[in-house]
């Protein structure tokens, strides 16, 4: 499923006018860090061209080598590390379903974006540089969009439309449907909504458990159960998650000091904020910061 936004990146994959884009990257040797734990409203498809990954989606990671392939959904939380110590690289073609179809709520939007989108229709993640025809052909045609370039993708945005209809027909022919949700767990997650809008109208505020239960109104107890159950962790490890993302917002977006980050972000320690920090996301908030710049 989808995760509820709260590791969003700040760096925007696309432009108003066209919204896609194409990153190329390579690392030298020693560079265990390709990329930081973090989610974007843009779907990814990836493609190791140097070394060797471990590359994570959610809670399943897969080893990626030269030629494989990944697909990141909408919203969906990853990240990758080189784990072998020599150079690596690969490139990666970021796209908002805008570029597939602008409306949702025609039939083409019901029938082939938004099942994607909510998680009924899971599309193959994981690629391996394997004989399979169609995996072949799906990256085969990553690499003529690659050979575009990073700043050529708008003289050539004809055949990058064709080539991204041509992969998502290949993934939407193999992949598979699926209930998200039973109907009391919908009822729920809508229940639920007044306090996860609250959370992000007041996290950098002090926010105690009483507050969050009583916007229901549940008891404490129950709200922690309940909260647990549907949104998959608790609702302080909630708060924690959605302030540090927060942080990471400014320490991107502002030259303001860490300190005053963390205390903008509701955290009223620095030497908790790091710890925090470090743990979600795999850096300190000053490496994180320089990874941007």
């Amino acid at each position: 499923m989808a995760h509820e936004k709260i590791y969003e990146e700040l760096v925007r994959h696309k432009t108003a006018e066209l919204p896609i884009a194409l990153h190329q990257l390579e690392y030298p040797e020693g560079n265990d860090i390709a990329f930081y734990l973090h989610w974007h409203k843009e779907f990814e498809l990836l493609v190791v061209t140097k070394g060797v990954f471990d590359f994570t989606i959610e809670d399943r990671t897969y080893l990626l080598k030269p030629g494989d392939c990944v697909f990141v959904n909408s919203n969906f939380l990853h990240s990758a590390k080189n784990i072998d110590g020599n150079s690596c690289g690969f490139f990666a073609f970021d796209f908002s379903y805008e570029f597939l179809h602008e409306d949702l709520h025609t039939h083409f939007g019901r029938e082939y974006i938004r099942p994607v989108l909510d998680g009924k229709l899971i599309f193959p993640e994981y690629l391996p540089s394997t004989s399979i025809p169609w995996q072949v052909q799906a990256v085969k045609l990553l690499h003529e969009i690659n050979n575009c370039g990073e700043k050529n993708l708008a003289s050539h945005e004809l055949m990058i439309k064709s080539r991204i209809y041509s992969v998502w027909e290949l993934l939407y022919n193999h992949a598979v449907f699926r209930n998200v949700e039973d109907k009391k767990d919908s009822e729920q997650k809508i229940r639920l909504k007044p306090v996860t809008d609250y959370i992000k109208s007041n996290y950098s505020d002090e926010i105690t458990l009483t507050e969050l239960s009583d916007i229901i109104p549940m008891s404490k107890g129950q709200f922690c159960r309940v909260f647990k159950e549907i949104m998959k962790v608790s609702p302080f490890q909630y708060l924690m998650n959605y302030r540090i993302m927060q942080s990471c917002s400014l320490l991107i977006e502002t030259d303001k000091r860490i300190g005053e980050i963390a205390n903008l972000s509701g955290f009223n320690n620095i030497s908790y904020y790091n710890k925090v920090f470090l743990k979600m996301i795999g850096c300190t908030p000053k490496q994180y910061r320089e990874s941007y710049f």
